[in-house]
């Protein structure tokens, strides 16, 4: 009796390991394929409907018949181990229907899903009545914790890593069961045990062969590299790839081609955070700049042409404002750069001889921009490598507590965009009020915002920073003239400036000074009064009716601009796909809208 009770006890226990072994396995992978595909489709599209697959998956499993233990095993393995080509040769021929919503549904419906059907199939098969109480406690849904663990450990680089080790537990269970099965078989024989064995060491031999063999291995580049990597099959070279904590931060360069031949998009140098663009420079034969002065150089003495997006130069308009009393007698002393990107306003500010602060939460994008995009250093004590509402709630302290080393800034450049949207804690009301606590009492905050005039979002974010400050002026970056349908049909960049000064703000002329021998400047910040966008322009006229203004304002408790943006996110994404080449999309997932800037403003050069 002992002995049978022993016995149910460790079956029973054994079962319990085992479907939780498979409900920890399956959130591995649906984390790992989730930040896998993310670069390709960005977050939002990724996300959307994600969660709708795992969950048909799993009913469609629950409800039909079942395969033996080793068969489903098998199968799962050759699918795990197939994982980083399937996820990447999908996701690269579904990206090209041009659709964020079907787009990454596809690449769900055919990478996940049989994943998660053959998944649950196992856990059901192992016990159903333990597999349905674990399905019932949400155990596949570890997803939120396990992203978590790889945004801390930096972890997202290790994906294919993980589909294969995967693989390889699915498949030695599947040889051990096979193995196992053979010896307490009926009529065992040393043919039989030969054949089992075999059949047990196949699938190992071919997930060997499959991570092994370069010719097989998924395209996508899986560890941090150091040394440049260039294409073999388009003039594209990686000059740095580094796990960090917004992904993996990479450097690269669209070359002319090798062959002569024209093509619309070459001569770049790009920094890229999983699916967002950060920013980027002309290089090689694109580099110019005025009266023929030496242009900025990387740490390896590369000559950097003009930022490929004039937003960037934009914001320096910044410097311009002259209704304040360090902007008419020419004195910022101290700036704040919120998101730094390739720096490009940060380089500025520092040749402008103004001591700038540096928060930005990734430290690979800093290294990169300092090593890549000729960012020089800001200095001792003016580089936080932090998310930025805590390092700002910090210094609001600080200041209160009148701590003599607590510097208030003249000017600030906030510019947080990335990948199709903002991050929304650093655009609530109660953000605003700790930034201006450590602004001058006439200091000026410079805010990139992308997206359409017509959105919710770009209402909210006017409607919460003049709440927050008083008065605001809007500025687009575009080159040419837009429409009134253009600004609420098209997704534009915004630079919204700002001020608690009492007196209304003014901008200067810019002057040569200014455009610091820079083509795409002397464009720019010359044309600033031809760019202004009204207030009554954004969104419908009735948002600044004080019923309805309270509907926009976003705060800590109501912030529902995550929310609002989906639909902008969705349309980046096919704007992206409209701008970039296929081979180039597959190959960096680069942004949008970049090649006018210097071919417009940069016409008269050499």
């Amino acid at each position: 009796m002992s002995t049978n009770s022993e016995s149910a006890t460790w079956t029973s226990a054994r079962s319990s390991l085992s479907i939780l072994a498979v409900s920890l396995g399956l959130s591995l992978f649906t984390t790992a394929y989730e930040s896998s595909v993310i670069p390709l489709f960005a977050r939002v599209p990724t996300l959307k409907y994600l969660g709708h697959v795992v969950h048909t998956s799993t009913a469609f499993a629950l409800i039909t018949p079942k395969l033996s233990s080793s068969k489903i095993l098998l199968i799962l393995g050759c699918l795990l181990l197939l994982a980083p080509h399937t996820s990447y040769w999908i996701g690269v021929h579904a990206a090209r229907f041009k659709d964020p919503i079907y787009s990454p549904l596809v690449t769900h419906a055919f990478v996940l899903a049989p994943v998660v059907y053959f998944s649950v199939s196992l856990a059901m098969k192992v016990d159903p009545t333990l597999a349905l109480i674990v399905l019932a406690a949400n155990a596949l849904q570890l997803r939120p914790l396990l992203a978590l663990i790889f945004s801390a450990l930096s972890l997202d680089a290790s994906n294919n890593v993980i589909f294969a080790a995967l693989g390889c537990v699915c498949l030695a269970v599947y040889g051990w069961i096979k193995i196992d099965g053979g010896r307490h078989s009926a009529h065992p024989s040393a043919q039989n045990t030969r054949s089992t064995v075999a059949l047990s060491v196949i699938p190992l031999v071919f997930a060997a062969l499959l991570s092994l063999n370069p010719a097989l291995r998924s395209p996508t580049l899986v560890d941090s590299i150091v040394a440049p990597y260039s294409s073999p099959t388009y003039p594209l070279r990686i000059l740095n790839s580094t796990q960090s904590k917004t992904g993996v931060v990479v450097v690269g360069e669209i070359l002319p081609p090798a062959d002569g031949s024209s093509t619309p998009l070459h001569s770049i140098r790009y920094l890229r955070a999983s699916h967002s663009l950060l920013g980027g420079v002309w290089i090689g034969d694109e580099v110019a700049t005025l009266d023929s002065f030496p242009p900025l150089t990387d740490q390896y003495g590369a000559p950097l042409g003009d930022s490929i997006y004039s937003a960037f130069v934009l914001q320096e308009a910044v410097r311009l404002v002259n209704s304040t009393p360090q902007g008419r007698k020419g004195e910022f002393n101290h700036a704040l750069i919120i998101g730094l990107g390739t720096g490009i306003s940060a380089n500025a500010f520092a040749q402008h001889g103004i001591a700038t602060t540096i928060v930005e939460i990734d430290p690979a994008v800093y290294d990169a921009a300092r090593q890549y995009f000729g960012l020089s250093d800001p200095g001792p004590n003016n580089v936080f490598l932090q998310d930025a509402r805590g390092w700002v709630r910090s210094r609001r302290a600080m200041v209160e507590a009148e701590d003599p080393s607590a510097i208030k800034y003249d000017v600030v450049v906030h510019d947080c965009f990335s990948g199709g949207g903002v991050p929304e804690h650093l655009f609530s009301i109660e953000f605003w009020n700790d930034l201006k606590t450590i602004l001058s009492p006439e200091g000026v905050i410079a805010v990139n915002f992308a997206g359409k005039l017509a959105s919710d979002s770009s209402q909210a974010v006017l409607a919460t920073l003049l709440r927050a400050f008083g008065q605001c002026r809007a500025f687009h970056d575009h080159v040419e003239p837009i429409s009134q349908e253009q600004f609420h049909s098209h997704f534009i960049n915004i630079v919204f400036f700002c001020s608690p000064s009492p007196t209304p703000l003014t901008f200067r002329p810019a002057v040569k000074e200014d455009y610091l021998h820079s083509y795409l400047r002397r464009h720019i910040l010359s044309s600033l009064d031809k760019r202004e966008i009204r207030h009554t322009q954004i969104g419908d006229n009735s948002i600044w009716s004080a019923a309805t203004e309270e509907k926009f304002v976003l705060t800590d408790a109501h912030n529902t601009l995550n929310t609002w943006q989906e639909g902008e996110a969705f349309e980046h994404w096919k704007l992206m796909r409209e701008m970039v080449p296929d081979v180039s999309l597959c190959l960096l997932m680069l942004g949008n809208g970049f090649k006018f800037n210097f071919r417009k403003c940069g016409e008269q050069a050499p």
